[in-house]
C-alpha cells in the first residue's frame, strides 16, 4: 500500500512538472499577476537560447569533417 502511494505522489509530481513545462506563456503570465514566482519560465533546459546559458555554437561543430561511407564487406 505505502509502495502504491509512493508511486502515485511521483507520477503526481511529473504530471504537475509536464503541465508547468508544457503550459503557454500567456497562462503563465496571467499566473503571474495572482503569484509572482508561478510566472517564472522553465529551465534552460528547452534549448530555447533565449537565456544565454547556453554556450554559443562555434563554426567548427557545423563542418567538424567529412561524410562517412560504408563499404559492406561479403
Amino acid at each position: 500500500m505505502w509502495q502504491e502511494l509512493g508511486v502515485a505522489a511521483v507520477v503526481l509530481v511529473a504530471m504537475g512538472y509536464a503541465f508547468w513545462y508544457l503550459m503557454p506563456g500567456a497562462l503563465r503570465r496571467r499566473l503571474a499577476a495572482i503569484r509572482p514566482e508561478l510566472g517564472k519560465s522553465p529551465s534552460c533546459a528547452s534549448s530555447c537560447s533565449s537565456c544565454g546559458g547556453c554556450a554559443p555554437r562555434s563554426a567548427a561543430d557545423g563542418d567538424a569533417g567529412q561524410p562517412i561511407s560504408i563499404v559492406r564487406q561479403r
